[in-house]
């Protein structure tokens, strides 16, 4: 196995930022037909957001938020905010499932939508900008080989 050679187009914040624009327009998506939705298919709505939601959840957790240093002022505070907003989507996303009731259902639809643009927001305007003080371009280009390897996006990391 070849030694990783850093590359500035795998910069971790911008694949996070990258992921963010196409989440926030599935969100969009979702809160246009959300009027008309029945409770099924505020249910497999739910489902694709989980999915595409907890997958970015998962590589935030794992390679962001584990390569700052806690020490750094403002980190920890902010990660404890982003980790609890994710159990908070996961909490939504699960109870969204177990609904029966449309107008409850599509109301959590809505507070995950509010919830998500809101912590994206908070990540861009906060979290990243830490991230990019704290980390240098190596360690953030290295952080994106591993997260293009762990979604299959290149054999070469």
């Amino acid at each position: 196995m070849s030694a990783f050679i850093p590359r500035p187009d795998l910069d971790l914040i911008d694949l996070l930022l990258g992921e963010h624009a196409c989440l926030l327009s599935l969100l969009r998506h979702v809160e246009m037909r959300l009027p008309a939705m029945n409770l099924g298919e505020m249910q497999v709505s739910g489902e694709a957001l989980e999915a595409a939601l907890m997958a970015h959840a998962i590589e935030e957790d794992h390679l962001l938020f584990q390569a700052l240093p806690l020490e750094q002022a403002g980190v920890q505070e902010t990660l404890q905010a982003m980790f609890g907003e994710h159990n908070e989507q996961r909490a939504m996303l699960a109870e969204l499932r177990e609904h029966t009731e449309e107008p409850r259902a599509r109301g959590l639809l809505l507070r995950l939508i509010e919830l998500t643009r809101e912590h994206f927001a908070v990540e861009e305007r906060i979290l990243f900008g830490l991230a990019k003080q704290a980390l240098s371009d190596e360690r953030r280009s290295e952080l994106g080989g591993e997260f293009a390897r762990r979604r299959g996006l290149s054999r070469a990391y």
